[in-house]
């Protein structure tokens, strides 16, 4: 047998006795772009891939009505807003890194429910700019908690008498409540849900998460279809 076959043989050997020790340490772990390696913080993934380092812009459309209730100037009053929309990006930090994401939410159509005998002075509300980060997972719901990137003021909404009954203002008079604090919100019905890759998802916002209208509570409701402006299918989920 010449000098060289033997020389062939052996880096064949060599190659099947790593191949073996490789095998026998057992299922290779998932490649780094695997939305499946499950961790203790809940992330956004995009198109199968986790978001790392990087973001992507949103879009939302509000399905049916808004709904904020307070107390304003000692009387209860009701907001309802017919239409809406919301703008923003989520985020990805290094791996392993819980989501984050930012807002703006605009609300549309909006009139004055209850106390019948004042009105709002504009019929459009929006909020600042928005923080949130994601939390639970597990057996806890993953849910966003939005609140004020700077300061305090969640959005301010303002009101004037419509007749001299009404507490809150006086005919022709104009005053503004500041709305401050945070927002519940979550994806979809279920983790389940959420963790699924979809174009679409539904943001529902709960009537919890410490929202105030200037130092008493309030509580807003709200349903938005969100989706990529890049059209790709997204999901929320531990990642």
């Amino acid at each position: 047998m010449s000098r060289t076959r033997l020389i062939l043989l052996g880096l064949l050997a060599a190659a099947l006795a790593v191949g073996a020790i490789v095998s026998s340490s057992g299922a290779e772990p998932p490649p780094p772009t695997s939305c499946t390696t499950v961790t203790t913080a809940s992330g956004y993934c995009i198109a199968g891939s986790p978001l790392v380092n990087s973001s992507a812009e949103v879009e939302g459309t509000n399905t049916g009505a808004s709904i904020l209730k307070g107390t304003v100037g000692g009387v209860t009053a009701e907001v309802k807003c017919e239409k809406g929309k919301q703008t923003g990006t989520i985020e990805g930090g290094a791996a392993g890194a819980a989501g984050k994401s930012t807002a703006n939410m605009t609300f549309e159509e909006c009139k004055l429910v209850t106390p019948a005998n004042c009105k709002l002075t504009e019929k459009i509300i929006e909020t600042v700019e928005l923080k949130d980060e994601l939390t639970g997972g597990g057996t806890k719901r993953i849910e966003d908690k939005f609140e004020p990137k700077e300061g305090t003021t969640f959005a301010s909404i303002g009101f004037e008498g419509k007749e001299s009954s009404c507490v809150i203002a006086h005919v022709g008079e104009k005053v503004r409540f500041k709305v401050s604090g945070s927002q519940l919100c979550a994806v979809d019905t279920s983790n389940a849900e959420e963790e699924t890759e979809a174009t679409t998802h539904k943001m529902k916002c709960v009537a919890a998460g410490g929202l105030e209208i200037g130092t008493n509570p309030a509580e807003m409701t709200s349903e938005v279809t969100v989706k990529l402006k890049s059209g790709k299918k997204w999901s929320v989920k531990e990642t």
